[in-house]
């Protein structure tokens, strides 16, 4: 696929990012387009993947300094002998802007969360898609025993499928989630009320260590971007129905979400990812903070 990257002289320190089409990288494209990270002399790769499968064989594979990904899979990465450390959150839930909603199809006859009991919802197991799916149900009152789940990894089919009453419950992010809405679907439940740490940028720590200014000048140009993109947001509707999977008949009408400020992951929000992980042993121990997020100082 096609990649984008910053101007940048071939002495400059570079940072090959695997990326996902989605809302919460505006701030790359635009660190790159407003030319933020050449000034903080930086040569900054953003290569797209259509899937996290994709993204994650590449980084495996060693074609990747780092990407954007959860805070999940991260976690899961690392436990797989992976050496990603968590720089920054690219988004935390925010009690104005939903950025996941539980959808009821048009036909379900479903209206309300407690109707959902012991229906299945459409996500992908083992990802941050069941995580949430677990921790907005039980918020909201609905015992753990309670929540059916129906594997759908492909989030277009798991949209399709809601829309044509093929299946009755599909947890979706934004925009689907708002394009779902317009074509009828029911929104029950969202992430507003969460407060936790949603999707994440990570590096290798050996990329870290190899060049100790990288990061603060990445966060700097980065922190820009957020800033700007924050002050007005609808100066870069163009950049994200070009660069993300923005269905263009929003465009009038889409809030762009407050993205927050680059700070890592707090101390809680990882720990409840491990202990969900622990749980569902879907990792073999515990894993201690300062081995998920980049401390600045190289593990021994």
């Amino acid at each position: 696929m096609a990649s984008t990257a910053s101007a940048a002289s071939p002495d400059m320190p570079t940072l090959r990012l695997g990326i996902l089409p989605v809302l919460d990288t505006l701030p790359l494209f635009v660190a790159n387009d407003e030319g933020f990270f050449t000034e903080e002399g930086l040569s900054v790769e953003l290569i797209p993947f259509n899937s996290a499968l994709e993204r994650d064989a590449a980084l495996k594979g060693g074609s990747l300094d780092g990407y954007f990904g959860d805070l999940l899979n991260t976690i899961l990465l690392n436990s797989s002998g992976e050496d990603l450390r968590i720089i920054a959150t690219s988004y935390h839930t925010h009690p104005q802007h939903r950025m996941f909603a539980l959808l009821a199809s048009p036909k379900s006859g479903i209206t309300s969360i407690q109707e959902a009991k012991n229906v299945p919802v459409a996500i992908s197991i083992a990802s941050i898609i069941e995580y949430l799916l677990e921790e907005i149900m039980t918020r909201e009152g609905i015992a753990s025993e309670d929540i059916k789940k129906l594997e759908m990894r492909m989030i277009p089919i798991r949209y399709q499928m809601l829309i044509g009453n093929s299946i009755k419950l599909a947890l979706l992010p934004e925009p689907l989630a708002s394009k779902a809405v317009v074509e009828g679907a029911i929104p029950i439940a969202d992430d507003r009320k969460l407060d936790t740490t949603l999707t994440i940028l990570a590096v290798k720590e050996t990329h870290l260590t190899g060049n100790r200014t990288l990061l603060p000048r990445f966060l700097r140009a980065y922190s820009k971007s957020v800033t700007l993109i924050n002050n007005n947001p609808l100066r870069f509707m163009d950049t994200i129905i070009n660069k993300t999977r923005f269905p263009v008949s929003l465009k009038e009408s889409f809030v762009m979400p407050t993205l927050p400020a680059p700070v890592p992951p707090s101390r809680a929000d990882v720990a409840r990812v491990v202990d969900w992980l622990l749980q569902r042993n879907l990792i073999p121990g515990q894993i201690p903070y300062e081995e998920i997020v980049w401390s600045g100082t190289k593990r021994e």
